[in-house]
């Protein structure tokens, strides 16, 4: 048998809004998960973990408690049909920019906002690009469902519109408006710069984000594509079955049954048996 290929794991503190940023991520880390992705936007559910307010004190903390495999930068205003709503949106983001520099993160993913124009959106994905290199970051695209930016065709249409983007790939969002997340993962593969894993049932009117493995996404197919396919960089579980699907696990069973469904998914994705 071949060397199995590893990935890195990561998980989302947006799950564990309850905490303080410091306990989310040593929660994670003492999980066995080798990278955090850290939460600046507003949940339904709960705060962002960073903001462009956080304390010095405690991002020279987090700092030393890295990798980090991404800073989650959503704005709902990021790429507003209003001048001043997006331009506000923007300049929120160049700060939260700033923050990821002083984390020690590389990367930084945004989304589709809402009441958006898409030219203003296509406008507004140039403008981040830029901002981005200059510090140094790349910037991703995450697809939203029922958003303007939420299916193959139109994350396609956002990178030829925003040379230098690349996509955080989440297949949830994809597989409720139709996409067959597979080959979602085929046609974004060059673009990938950064996975989600998350499963999810239902239509654009009906999603709901359930437990990994309990939805309609073929998830070891997709990882087999991702692999095969040369994608080796990080991998962050974005668990948000506790909100959309009454997921009533606590926060460690959570993050101990994601790291085994990972560790399953990789191994079957390999042709390997799972133990």
């Amino acid at each position: 048998m071949t060397d199995q290929i590893t990935l890195p794991l990561s998980f989302h503190t947006g799950f564990l809004s309850d905490l303080p940023v410091l306990e989310a991520v040593r929660k994670i880390r003492d999980h066995g998960y080798e990278m955090v992705e850290l939460n600046g936007e507003l949940l339904p559910w709960g705060p962002a973990h960073i903001t462009p307010d956080t304390p010095r004190a405690v991002i020279d903390k987090l700092a030393g408690m890295g990798p980090y495999s991404a800073l989650c930068i959503h704005h709902c205003d990021f790429g507003s049909s209003r001048d001043d709503r997006r331009d506000a949106a923007l300049a929120w983001g160049r700060e939260m920019m700033d923050r990821a520099v002083d984390l020690g993160i590389g990367l930084v993913h945004v989304i589709p906002g809402e009441e958006t124009g898409i030219a203003a959106l296509h406008r507004s994905l140039a403008v981040a690009v830029e901002d981005a290199e200059r510090r140094g970051l790349t910037l991703a695209l995450e697809a939203i469902v029922g958003r303007q930016i939420g299916t193959v065709q139109t994350a396609l249409a956002a990178l030829e519109a925003a040379p230098g983007l690349k996509i955080n790939f989440d297949p949830s969002h994809y597989h409720p408006m139709g996409d067959d997340t597979t080959e979602a993962a085929k046609a974004l593969l060059p673009h990938i710069a950064h996975v989600h894993l998350k499963d999810a049932v239902g239509g654009p009117e009906d999603f709901r984000f359930v437990p990994l493995g309990e939805g309609g996404i073929d998830l070891t197919a997709m990882l087999r594509v991702l692999l095969e396919g040369g994608y080796r960089g990080a991998v962050s579980i974005e668990h948000e079955s506790h909100f959309f699907a009454g997921d009533a696990r606590g926060a460690d069973e959570v993050l101990r049954d994601c790291r085994a469904d990972f560790d399953a998914l990789m191994a079957r994705a390999q042709g390997a048996p799972v133990v």
